[in-house]
């Protein structure tokens, strides 16, 4: 296999790091791993965004130092442009309030600084894969769990009136049904007999249509109208395999 054959095959990466030695660290680390490459750096979310444009990495690994609704934005900016990719987050702090910000600004995954370095490479694999590995981490932390349902009940309640929903296929609500049970791509396209590639583009498709942003807010809006079964529980318990995702995202 060519070099050009091997990079086409591999998770394409980009670290966004304010801090360059942080960031030569992480990059030294990622770059003794099979199947990842590093195609960027940046240091600022400018950067990172401009490069997305250029790259259109499959992850973009982000640093976090604290949980502000500037650091939201700049999750959701970059999620913004690479809408077939995968935000992580590389959190300083590890608690309740980062892993909060980190689902609200679209992140896939959630790794503490404090993390092993396999744990990070796994995330980064997972996330690459469409698996959004940050679902276990609400899946241990209930607490963040109901918090991002009634963040999104909330934003659904405010939603302007008079709008009227298209009508859903009977396989996208299927999808719904499964997501706020707590099953992931991979579970619901395996009960579907589809490919989670099928599953995340009908995602994808639904979200577009509701003019919605998350599977989360999907969930919630789908419970709220009736569409799907609101006894489906919040906080599914983890599975040690396939790790299923809380508060459906």
């Amino acid at each position: 296999m060519s070099t050009e054959d091997s990079r086409a095959d591999s998770i394409s990466l980009l670290i966004v790091d304010e801090h360059p030695l942080l960031r030569a660290g992480v990059r030294t680390l990622l770059e003794g791993e099979a199947g990842v490459v590093v195609v960027a750096e940046a240091e600022t979310i400018d950067e990172a965004v401009d490069l997305c444009r250029a790259k259109a990495p499959d992850v973009v690994l982000m640093e976090v130092n604290e949980a502000s609704a500037d650091t939201v934005e700049a999750m959701r900016r970059l999620r913004r442009e690479v809408p077939d990719g995968a935000l992580v987050v590389l959190a300083r702090h590890d608690d309740d309030e980062q892993v909060f910000r980190a689902v609200v600004g679209g992140a896939a995954g959630h790794v503490g600084e404090t993390a092993r370095p396999d744990e990070l490479v796994n995330t980064i694999r997972q996330a690459a894969a469409g698996r959004e590995p940050i679902q276990r981490t609400l899946a241990e932390r209930p607490a963040v769990g109901r918090r991002v349902l009634e963040a999104f009940a909330d934003l659904t309640r405010r939603r302007p009136a008079g709008r009227r929903d298209p009508d859903l296929s009977d396989r996208e609500l299927r999808i719904l049904d499964l997501a706020a049970r707590g099953q992931t791509n991979y579970q619901i396209g395996r009960a579907l007999g589809v490919s989670e590639h099928t599953v995340k583009s009908s995602f994808s498709q639904l979200l577009g249509r509701l003019g919605l942003r998350h599977r989360t807010e999907a969930v919630v809006h789908a419970l709220r109208r009736g569409w799907i079964d609101s006894s489906a529980p919040a906080v599914p318990r983890a599975e040690p395999e396939q790790p299923p995702f809380v508060a459906p995202d």
